[in-house]
Parts: C-alpha cells; structure tokens; sequence
C-alpha cells in the first residue's frame, strides 16, 4: 500500500507504510518503562517511519526507523534500525544516535535505544553502549550499561553515564578509567 499520514497533535508528524509482522525486540538491561502495559489495542506494522517533534518552523526531534510496529492507542512505537537527532536549542545541546531497535513515546517524546548504540554529542564527544534512553521530560540522555567515551581528552569506561541535555553537563557513572589519552 502507499504511504499514509496521520497528524498526532500540533507538532508531530508520523509518516506509516504497512509491512508483515516485526519480531519483538528486546535487550536485557534495558528499562521498562511501562510504556506497552496492559491492553495494546490495534497494532500497526510499518514500513519505513519517520517521527518529527516541531515547534515552530524548526525540527526539534527526527527519529528514522526501517521498520516498527506502532500501537495507536499507546502512542508507542517499536523500531528496528533505528537513527535519532536531536537539534540544538536555546534551551539543549542537540546529540545523534543510532542503535539496531528502540522504543519511542510519541506522546511524551521520550525514547529507549538498544542494541550496539553509538551516538554523538555536540563537540565530538562520541559514546558506545548496550543501551541509552531519554526522558523528554527532565531533558537527560542516560545509560546504566557500560559505556565507551571519546572526546578531545581521550577514551573513558564508565559504568554507565548522564547527560544533562538542557544543562549540557555530562557525567560519567560507577567508576571512570581511561582507556587512551589523546
């Protein structure tokens, strides 16, 4: 079939092509934030979606899957080959990632990645880890997972890390050690 729109509020935009059944994906680690419990309801499969949070004339989040399956009562989607960029602001620091799946909260704007992510912060510093989240709401990229940084300083291991979107203040949790100064 071709490609359908549907408007989700004022500023989002939901692009969805229908496609067969996608399996559950799922890391261990990763939270639950309860997102898909109880009764799902109607489940659309998808081809191809793309996700943009605007305000104004400008993108504020654009999130690109392959594929997803997409709960319309919810307003949660499951992705699979998923790319996220969050634009800079007044009030953020914009960051990318990609990651082999996720979870995306429409309504709310708030994200799971999972699977052999890699992102980037504004000012080269880069990260690597088994999974990130992000919550719209207090602003702040994260991870308990270990995790791989590189920046201008060098290669850090941390036992998982925040990052304080609106603040732009990163901190690196449960222990720091370098890896390889620059």
């Amino acid at each position: 079939m071709g490609r359908r729109r549907r408007r989700f509020g004022a500023s989002r935009l939901l692009a969805l092509g229908l496609t067969a059944l996608l399996p559950a994906i799922a890391v261990a680690g990763a939270p639950d934030l309860g997102w898909l419990a109880g009764e799902l309801g109607q489940v659309l499969h998808v081809q191809g979606m793309t996700f943009v949070a605007s305000e104004g004339a400008s993108n504020e989040i654009l999130v690109r899957a392959t594929r997803a399956r997409f709960y319309p009562a919810r307003q949660v989607a499951d992705l699979e080959e998923v790319e996220v960029e969050v634009t800079p602001a007044d009030d953020r620091v914009g960051f990318s990632m990609r990651c082999d799946a996720g979870r995306l909260n429409l309504a709310t704007e708030g994200f799971v990645a999972e699977g052999h992510v890699a992102g980037s912060i504004e000012g080269g510093r880069t990260f690597e880890a088994l999974w990130v989240a992000y919550d719209e709401v207090d602003g702040v990229l994260y991870t308990d997972e270990p995790v791989l940084i590189v920046d201008q300083g060098g290669r850090y291991r941390g036992g998982g890390f925040r990052y304080f979107v609106r603040e732009n203040r990163f901190r690196l949790q449960g222990g720091a050690t370098v890896v390889q100064e620059p």
